[in-house]
Parts: structure tokens; sequence; C-alpha cells
């Protein structure tokens, strides 16, 4: 199971830069025992993110999972929340508006096996998004480290579905191109230092088989859920996927 938590907040005194600060927020209101079991985890079943949505003037915080158990442990405790405090924030952050969407993984799967992929795969990164590789940081979108960071997680996720296989990442690489962006870079501070990664849109257009085009589909849906790339449960690479007839910004 896939789920998200959006809650209002309110308050004009959060940006995306307090989103390492929420991760601790989380912390102290689940159960120790599973917050152990998140601490030893390589592969972390959530992901977290604060978004300013302009159009409505309004700061939303996301909790995002993607196994069961993250949902039982996390979401459900953290739906009942009401108030929080945070660091360097005078007085407690009151929480408004809250709604939880669920998605079954066999929606994806459903998808990829029926409906045709499009050659052009439109995406929003929300959030400061960068990869690590070889010991050094990344902060520019690089297929390969995209692709990999999904499927990866996607594996992770799922007891069934081992997604992660070189040839097949191998493949969905050389099918597809960058053909238009529109990034900025972008600092992401954490508590002694601070990750450069990159915001904005992103559109792929894929060649070859119509597979490829529903793989890479089916991973940037995920990706939703998941994040993509580095720190994702401490509110980097928040993506969504932009579905045709959807506004971009």
């Amino acid at each position: 199971m896939y789920a998200e938590l959006k809650m209002e907040l309110k308050t004009e005194n959060l940006t995306y830069k307090k989103s390492s600060n929420l991760q601790g927020v989380i912390m102290e209101h689940i159960d120790p025992d599973y917050a152990s079991v998140l601490h030893r985890n390589q592969q972390n079943p959530y992901s977290q993110c604060l978004i300013h949505e302009k159009e409505k003037d309004k700061c939303f915080w996301y909790i995002r999972t993607i196994t069961r158990e993250a949902y039982e442990n996390m979401i459900l405790p953290m739906s009942e929340l009401k108030s929080f405090g945070l660091k360097n924030i005078n007085g407690d952050i009151m929480i408004g508006d809250k709604t939880i969407n669920l998605c079954a993984p066999e929606s994806l799967l459903e998808e990829f096996y029926q409906v045709p992929g499009p050659r052009f795969l439109n995406i929003e990164f929300q959030t400061p998004t960068s990869f690590k590789t070889n010991g050094q940081y990344v902060n520019y979108p690089d297929l390969r480290l995209i692709y990999s960071s999904l499927m990866r997680k996607y594996s992770a996720a799922s007891n069934k579905i081992e997604m992660f296989d070189d040839e097949t990442l191998d493949q969905l690489v050389s099918y597809s191109k960058i053909s238009r962006y529109r990034l900025r870079t972008i600092d992401f501070p954490l508590e002694a230092t601070k990750i450069t990664g990159f915001c904005g849109n992103l559109s792929i257009y894929m060649r070859g088989t119509n597979t490829m085009a529903r793989y890479a589909r089916l991973l940037l849906k995920f990706g939703r859920y998941s994040g993509i790339g580095i720190k994702s449960a401490m509110g980097m690479g928040a993506v969504r996927f932009i579905e045709r007839g959807e506004e971009s910004d």
C-alpha cells in the first residue's frame, strides 16, 4: 500500500528549509520501537516534504509511505496530531485540514499492463533533489541516477518484485532523452551543512518500445510516494508526475 498524509500547517514561518526538522517531529510522535527500526533501514519506507502552494497561499506538510507497516506506524498516528513544536519557532504550529490518500500498488501495475505509455513524461521536482555516487553529490538530473534511485526504492518496498536490474536500467536510459527542462539549483540546509540540489520541471521523451515508456511511467508515479535521490526522508527529492492536461506550476 502506498499512502499520503497531507496536513495544512497554520504558519507563515515555515519553508522547505525547515523540512529536515520535521523528520524529528515524526520520530517524536511514533512508537519508539518502530523509530528504531527506521534508523536501521538502508532504504526508508517513507518520504516527507514541506511545500508552499502558491495558488492557495498555504503551507502543506506531506508524509508518504510505501509499505503497509509504515502506513500503520507513521501515517495513522501522525494523522491524530493537532499541533507540534519546532526548534527556533516561537509557539506551537497548529495543524488544519488533513487528508489521507491511498494507492494500491496493483493499480500502478494494472496501468502498466493495460494503458499505453506516453511518449513524453513530464515531471516536477518540488523540493531540492540531489544524488550521491562515488562519494560525490550530483545536483543535476542524470537519467541513470533518477531511474536507479526509483528502481532501488521500488524493490525495497515490494516483497514480490525485484525491480533493480542493470540490463533494464541500461534500456531505460538508452530509450530516454531529456527533451526540455526548466530547472534551477537550490540549497537544502541540514544541521551542520547544506546540499545543493535542483528544482523545477523536466520532460523526458521516450523512444523505442512502448514497454519502456510504461516502465518509466510506473517508476515516476511511484516516486510521488518514495521521493527521488538522497535525503527524501528529510524533505529532499519530492516529485510529481504531471498527467496530460494538468498544470505544471
